[in-house]
């Protein structure tokens, strides 16, 4: 069994229906201040808070205990706990002169993982009444585009309220974890051993700790891509004609991810979703 990091609240059609919305309330919006229109380049600079993530994995297991011996299926739940992160992204845009405008994202992001904790375990048809902490050292990192649309409130004063989202994909990259691939499934064949000691009136504290070779579990892959979309909302504050600071909050999903792995002793299957609240300061600038 391998450790993952994934939450279940699948909603790929959820980034383009809120973007379509953004679009059609900006297209209605009255016109309180029309602009010149025009391109800009910009920036922002968020602190990314990655929500706790409630997992599931799937696969099978080999029960070398049988003759002959069988490959058991299994499945876990996980809660994932993440530090605060960083993100950074450049857009280029254009303003259409009555407070739409559009733009491409990129960005790079970045966050450390705490530890994974599993509970939940059922292996074949047993429940296994454990909870299983696996420590974990080093960040998942995220890049991407996004095409976003943002509308702009005119107040008549330098302060500008916004709204808007995006959609367009994020890559995460978990290469730089580490963690112990094995524990929850030694942790797991200890239970059941204790469990069947103790089912034969024996002592189940006598039973050692089961430990498992390196590579017995099969590790999941690292890397994969999929949908993704943020809302948000904000102001912004115009210090000359073509400057404006922003001061703004998105909500950032990614959806569907998918790690796997295979061996001679088992699978696993993952598919993951990652939300973050990403709190920014940024700018851009019109040329």
């Amino acid at each position: 069994m391998a450790r993952f990091l994934v939450s279940e609240r699948p909603d790929c059609l959820k980034g383009a229906l809120i973007a379509a919305l953004a679009l059609g309330f900006a297209a209605a919006a009255p016109d309180a201040h029309a602009e010149d229109s025009g391109w800009y380049i910009g920036a922002q600079v968020p602190v990314m808070f990655i929500d706790d993530t409630e997992s599931k994995t799937k696969g099978t297991s080999l029960d070398s205990t049988q003759a002959p011996p069988v490959f058991v299926p299994y499945q876990a739940t996980a809660t994932s706990e993440y530090d605060a992160g960083f993100k950074f992204a450049g857009v280029l845009g254009y303003e259409f002169g009555e407070g739409l405008r559009v733009e491409g994202e990129l960005f790079f992001a970045r966050a450390k993982v705490d530890k994974v904790t599993y509970k939940g375990v059922r292996y074949g048809e047993m429940p296994v009444p454990i909870e299983v902490d696996v420590p974990t050292t080093g960040s998942a990192k995220q890049t991407g585009a996004f095409a976003n649309v943002w509308y702009d409130f005119q107040t008549g004063t330098d302060w500008i309220p916004y709204f808007g989202g995006g959609v367009g994909f994020m890559r995460v990259d978990q290469s730089d974890l580490q963690y112990d691939d094995n524990r929850l499934a030694a942790e797991t064949a200890t239970a059941l051993a204790r469990a069947q000691a103790l089912a034969q009136n024996q002592d189940p504290t006598l039973v050692p700790a089961v430990t498992l070779p390196a590579g017995y579990v099969p590790a999941v892959s690292r890397k994969d891509t999929t949908f993704a979309y943020h809302v948000g909302v904000g102001i912004g504050y115009r210090l000359n004609e073509r400057m404006t600071l922003q001061f703004g909050y998105r909500l950032q999903t990614g959806n569907d991810l998918e790690f796997s792995g295979r061996n001679q002793t088992g699978t696993v299957n993952v598919d993951t979703e990652i939300r973050a609240h990403l709190f920014e300061i940024g700018f851009r600038s019109r040329f």
